[in-house]
């Protein structure tokens, strides 16, 4: 007994875990932040040690909790430590690792930051407002970063600020409303803080317009007072947005600080064997950027290997520098045919927006050694040459195989009889259908060629129609088989007409009708077709009715026409 409760004591122990994390990570001189230690078991009257924060903080307060929590019959206990702290100096520094239970917290960096001196200037002042924006040129679609914060000297009742709204622009919270004390040249003020990210939709003059604080001031000396209303408003504030600059290539925008690319593999590069599927897993970062606006990454095609896209994942996490965009886009990838196959570089451009420069996040190429597939099996061959297989060195049959062998020789020789007859008898039905077919085109050529045509033009008519309802409808995976279906109808009337070659009447992969055509914007379109597809996720930015518009534009220019693989008009341009 003693022995099993040692066991369970030290089972509970190795279990038992102590974390850290703070409400804010950059904070005022002499602000208050609170500092959260957590151990998932129940405490009762012990405590850990904070000495080692006394070097860089003043410890102000210290609040004991614990919690249950019970989920699926699983049930938690949680002791909680809330620790108001307040910084001894401006700079970087470090709440050291707290030890306890036999576990310990990891290190945190704190930003502390002095006061401004617009906030001194405001110090008469009972109540005001300290505005900052993120500073750096901003550009359309690009983060800028709002930081509100209201300073009261007098605690107010019903307090409360405006909801935060700006014109032509995304708004997100990050965060909730944070509130705290500190003090500024001996006075003591509370805080109410706000964050926000702003992402403008158009370039121009962004006007972020003032917010306000109502409240009303208590009256010490009448309870039954309603006390004075009090409203603070702040001063609009103008940010010049940036247009997607000229030298920018025909790409999603990614405007960011920084931007990265990484990628794995579910098996090492050398270990790849033909028609085993390896999956591939490319992870895309960007800071200052939402994940619905990172664009999936379109795969380059290569010989003897087969792409089957999953799912891809858009997130997004908070830090301090705002928002961070992450993409995850998995996918088997299959070979085809052993030797080395080199995976192409992929190179993704954004804005550098501290640099204000064309960048790259780059994938290098990689090369892949495949070997053969090991679950290959000769085939089984009656005849000599079966009996000199059977007869290698290494591979001696024992007696009795060999018995069996020769006993099921007349058997697999009746099989091999009967299937050589039945392709004798299926070739001869062939060959007089084919005859037949000949004959038949030759004796009206006039009239087959008339009816063909007629099918053609309605069959094409139709799905001209699908692909034109499916663009307004956005339906990507309609639009790609619809205009795929019509453009091989169209490329095949226009090869039959000119006596070219019919080397693209069939089109399966959007990049075969790339290679037919010479419209930059259209080129551009088919990729965001493609990169939707692979993403699988509607937070896509693939319009329907641009892609639309660019075939009806490249159709009535009639340039493929003119080139001998074109494109005819459009039925009534609808």
């Amino acid at each position: 007994m003693l022995l099993i409760a040692s066991l369970l004591i030290s089972t509970e122990s190795l279990a038992a875990n102590l974390t850290a994390s703070v409400d804010r990570k950059v904070v005022g001189e002499n602000d208050t932040f609170t500092l959260l230690l957590r151990y998932n078991e129940q405490v009762s009257f012990r405590s850990p040690d904070l000495d080692p924060l006394e070097q860089d903080f003043r410890v102000l307060n210290k609040k004991q909790s614990t919690q249950f929590r019970s989920v699926n019959g699983n049930s938690e206990y949680f002791t909680d430590w809330a620790i108001v702290l307040s910084p001894k100096r401006t700079g970087t520094l470090t709440i050291p690792a707290i030890h306890f239970g036999g576990s310990r917290t990891q290190p945190i960096q704190i930003e502390v930051q002095a006061v401004s001196s617009s906030v001194k200037e405001k110090l008469a002042n009972e109540f005001f407002f300290d505005i900052r924006v993120s500073e750096g040129p901003a550009y359309v679609q690009g983060q800028i970063l709002y930081t509100e914060k209201f300073y009261y000297a007098t605690s107010p009742e019903g307090a409360s600020l405006s909801d935060f709204q700006v014109t032509d622009a995304r708004v997100q919270q990050l965060g909730e409303v944070r509130s705290y004390q500190t003090i500024i040249e001996g006075q003591r003020f509370g805080v109410y803080e706000r964050q926000y990210a702003v992402f403008p939709e158009e370039s121009g003059t962004l006007v972020i317009p003032g917010q306000r604080f109502s409240g009303r001031i208590p009256n010490p000396y009448d309870r039954w007072s309603r006390g004075q209303p009090l409203s603070v408003v702040s001063k609009p504030i103008e940010i010049n947005v940036l247009p997607i600059p000229a030298e920018y290539p025909q790409s999603p925008w990614l405007p960011s600080p920084k931007v990265s690319i990484s990628e794995t593999y579910s098996e090492s590069l050398q270990n790849w064997k033909v028609g085993e599927p390896v999956t591939r897993t490319i992870r895309l970062t960007a800071q200052g950027l939402t994940g619905s606006q990172l664009p999936a990454i379109a795969l380059p095609v290569v010989d003897k290997l087969r792409y089957y896209p999953d799912q891809s994942n858009h997130a997004e996490t908070l830090t301090e520098a705002g928002i961070q965009g992450e993409l995850e886009q998995s996918m088997a990838v299959v070979p085809t045919a052993e030797g080395r196959l080199v995976l192409p570089e992929i190179r993704v451009p954004w804005w550098n927006t501290q640099l204000q420069k064309v960048d790259y996040a780059v994938l290098p190429s990689r090369t892949v050694v495949v070997a053969a597939a090991t679950n290959i099996q000769t085939p089984s061959v009656s005849g000599p040459s079966a009996a000199a297989s059977q007869n290698l060195p290494n591979s001696l049959p024992h007696p009795t195989q060999a018995q069996a062998a020769s006993a099921e020789a007349p058997h697999n020789q009746g099989i091999w009889v009967v299937i050589s007859a039945l392709l004798l008898i299926s070739n001869i039905i062939s060959v007089f259908w084919l005859w037949r077919m000949r004959h038949a085109k030759t004796a009206s050529p006039e009239a087959t060629s008339t009816s063909s045509s007629a099918r053609d033009a309605q069959t094409q008519k139709q799905h001209w129609q699908a692909f034109t309802n499916a663009c307004r409808n956005n339906d990507a995976a309609t639009i790609r088989s619809a205009l795929l279906q019509w453009a091989s109808l169209r490329y095949t009337n226009t090869t039959n007409t000119t006596n070219t070659t019919n080397n693209n009447s069939n089109l399966k992969q959007l990049a075969q009708l790339k290679q037919i055509t010479h419209d930059p914007k259209l080129h551009a379109a088919l990729d965001e077709l493609d990169a939707y597809l692979y993403a699988a996720s509607d937070s896509s930015v693939f319009n329907g009715t641009n892609l639309l518009a660019l075939v009806k534009g490249l159709e009535n220019k009639a340039n493929l026409s003119q080139q001998s693989t074109g494109l005819k008009s459009l039925y009534g341009g609808s």
